[in-house]
């Protein structure tokens, strides 16, 4: 990796991130190294977006884990049923640098020899351009037991994550109980199921009826501190000669509950707006937040065009001007939002919460919140209720985290 400062320190995607450039975590990585090399599988409980994806491809990087294992990352999200599973994970598989080093290389290989090779020829009705055909072979398809088997064996033990590991759960074929079988039969391949469903997870791992009960030591990873996220941000900028105001970095933090990757793509627009030698405030905060909510107006109303009806929308935008939304059946809140009746906001918050929207969340009982912060704010923009939102963002965040904390079994949100 080149000893090169990036051009901005804060990293937005889930690309490998540098050692110098990632905040915190350290105490979680020793952790989850530590129940590695001692041969425990570990099921990693995070909401979505806190760097769920950054901290495990950090711990690929560490020397411990990259000279030990070959890793490989997948992540199921999005998939349906046994087939998809099966086509990630050789997709991610094949394309996974340590897999071409080994016996999956010659099979590889007999797919490219196949490869027909026609150079053309020249007749009176002129030139025949060149094909290139496959004749009877097919591409090659590995079974999930196959696959596992080749990494199994390999020249180094396996590190295999799957991402969204909870979405198994959702297949019609009885997933967990086909791939647990097949896990048994390894000796040397070591797993890290991850999930943002926690309550999904638990069933999963903690119910004596599931087939993966007991197969893996639970690790829940929480938000960044705000002293921690804090530090980081300061030490980030002044390593470009530059500087922030530290209650401008709290603001953020509470703004958006803690989560990593909204805080992470605000301040990489304020450090680009800082100039060295100067600092950078609560003022200049709000002025990239605008811009950051401008560069989401066309995913935001496409967003909105997705609602079915009216009574989807006028329910969203109940949840957003809630902030944290409860009694939404009650009389009083139907009557501020225009909400027709009980049934139609039950109804309304099926869709909201449902695989196919995944907009809004349930945190506690007859309790929502909207999954995405930035879109709240988006809607109170447009609302011109904003500075509303921008008041008491502590006192949200607290009143969040404690109906976190006193509902565990709940589907976590993007904390």
């Amino acid at each position: 990796m080149s000893n090169q400062k990036p051009d901005n320190p804060f990293f937005t995607s889930t690309t490998e991130i540098p050692d110098e450039f990632f905040c915190d975590r350290k105490k979680e990585t020793e952790e989850i190294i530590s129940y590695l090399l001692n041969g425990s599988n570990i099921v990693l409980k995070a909401p979505r977006r806190i760097g769920k994806s950054s901290l495990i491809k950090h711990i690929f990087n560490q020397p411990a884990i990259k000279e030990k294992y070959n890793t490989l990352y997948v992540d199921i999200y999005g998939t349906k049923n046994a087939a998809d599973f099966r086509e990630e994970l050789q997709r991610c598989f094949i394309n996974a640098p340590f897999a071409k080093e080994f016996k999956v290389k010659k099979k590889i290989e007999s797919y490219i020899k196949s490869v027909q090779l026609d150079l053309g020829s020249y007749s009176e009705s002129g030139f025949n351009l060149p094909k290139i055909g496959l004749g009877n072979y097919h591409a090659p398809i590995f079974s999930i037991d196959e696959i596992f088997e080749l990494i199994d064996n390999a020249d180094k033990p396996g590190l295999i994550v799957f991402d969204e590991f909870q979405q198994i759960q959702d297949y019609p074929e009885k997933m967990a109980g086909i791939i647990r079988s097949f896990i048994q039969q390894l000796k040397r391949t070591r797993f890290i199921f991850c999930g943002s469903s926690r309550h999904m997870l638990n069933n999963m791992f903690s119910n004596y009826n599931q087939p993966f009960y007991n197969s893996a030591t639970s690790f829940d990873l929480d938000i960044i501190g705000l002293n921690a996220y804090t530090q980081f941000v300061t030490d980030a900028f002044a390593g470009y000669n530059k500087t922030i105001d530290s209650e401008a970095v709290a603001f953020a933090y509470y703004l958006f509950s803690g989560n990593t990757y909204l805080m992470q793509a605000l301040m990489k627009i304020v450090f680009s707006d800082t100039q060295e030698n100067t600092e950078a405030n609560k003022e200049l905060l709000l002025k990239c937040l605008d811009e950051m909510l401008d560069r989401k107006d066309s995913d935001y109303r496409d967003l909105i065009n997705r609602l079915n009806s009216k009574k989807e929308r006028n329910t969203l935008y109940c949840i957003a001007g809630e902030g944290i939304a409860t009694g939404l059946t009650s009389t009083a809140i139907m009557k501020k939002y225009n909400l027709d009746n009980a049934s139609s906001v039950q109804n309304a918050l099926g869709n909201l919460c449902g695989e196919n929207l995944n907009i809004a969340v349930n945190i506690a009982k007859g309790t929502y919140i909207l999954q995405d912060r930035l879109f709240e704010l988006w809607i109170a923009k447009r609302g011109g209720y904003m500075e509303l939102k921008l008041a008491n963002v502590k006192e949200r965040f607290e009143k969040e985290r404690s109906l976190m904390v006193s509902n565990p079994d709940i589907i976590a949100p993007n904390l």
